[in-house]
């Protein structure tokens, strides 16, 4: 029989908690982490975000008898942390999946033009909206590596480009392209739960001509040129395919990366550059770094 439940982690802390909070759970759960504020403001009449002190960070166990060891090794962990950080027991509780896929999440502004939310019933004249369904182990557009790909995207003309999002995870950064007039975006992941996500995120956007694979960089046909590929993804990866990366974008074409360490991100650049790539600009917020390469 399907188990229809999951077990829920959540902690409210302080903002400056979050990375050691949030590397527990990336590593036991068996979802993604997603943070919230529980702010309320309208951007539409200028207001701008107040200051949340505290943010709630949960993340979610498939419910099966070997939880208790995963929970364990949570408990473990944030008590570590608990020496030399204030944070608060963990709250556990049980909840259906159909609750959590349907359960409403802040709507969140992002740079001059973006705000994602899965209020269908949100209507804005001055912003572009990205409707997400939050969906199981994939973010809402929360993380800094997100906010970071989003603010460099709405810099450029997209109109009629050629688009490549590399780890597409939920869609969100194919879902922007389209709204910016991208004349075709590929979206691929290895991961096949991703594309799942990418494909009703897309759906909920009322968006379909998008074109999801499953797969890493390699499943591109090597005669194929993008004008923009966006890889918000890792280090590892980026630096590992820095060289394809490379032979898939046209002359003056543009690579945006991130998913980037700040510990890595020289590292990174310097294969980047080895590979043909030219800085840009570089950005950091938090523990994260992205990378904004272009072609001469």
């Amino acid at each position: 029989m399907i188990n229809d439940s999951l077990i829920e982690l959540s902690l409210v802390i302080k903002n400056e908690f979050v990375e050691p909070v949030s590397y527990v759970f990336k590593k036991f759960c068996d979802y993604d982490f997603v943070i919230t504020e529980d702010i309320e403001y309208n951007p539409d009449e200028n207001e701008d975000k107040p200051i949340s002190e505290f943010i709630t960070i949960k993340s979610y166990l498939d419910d099966t008898d070997n939880n208790q060891k995963k929970i364990s090794s949570i408990q473990g962990s944030l008590a570590l942390i608990r020496m030399v950080c204030d944070i608060p027991e963990l709250s556990i509780k049980k909840i259906f999946k159909k609750d959590w896929a349907e359960q409403k999440f802040p709507s969140i502004e992002i740079g001059e033009n973006f705000i994602i939310t899965n209020d269908k019933k949100l209507i804005s004249n001055s912003k572009i909206i990205i409707n997400i369904n939050p969906g199981l182990g994939f973010g809402t557009g929360h993380h800094p590596t997100t906010k970071m790909m989003l603010e460099q995207i709405e810099k450029y003309d997209l109109n009629s480009k050629n688009i490549l999002d590399f780890g597409c995870g939920s869609g969100i950064l194919s879902i922007a392209a389209k709204k910016l007039n991208a004349k075709n975006v590929i979206a691929i992941d290895t991961d096949d739960l991703a594309i799942s996500s990418a494909k009703e995120n897309i759906n909920f956007s009322e968006l379909s001509s998008i074109d999801l694979r499953v797969g890493s960089i390699e499943i591109i046909d090597p005669d194929k040129k993008f004008d923009f590929i966006f890889a918000n993804i890792s280090s590892t990866i980026i630096s590992k395919y820095s060289h394809l990366l490379f032979s898939l974008i046209n002359k003056n074409g543009i690579l945006l990366c991130s998913g980037i360490l700040n510990i890595h991100m020289e590292k990174t650049l310097l294969k980047l550059e080895k590979s043909g790539f030219k800085l840009i600009n570089s950005y950091q917020e938090d523990d994260w770094s992205s990378l904004e390469m272009k072609i001469v």
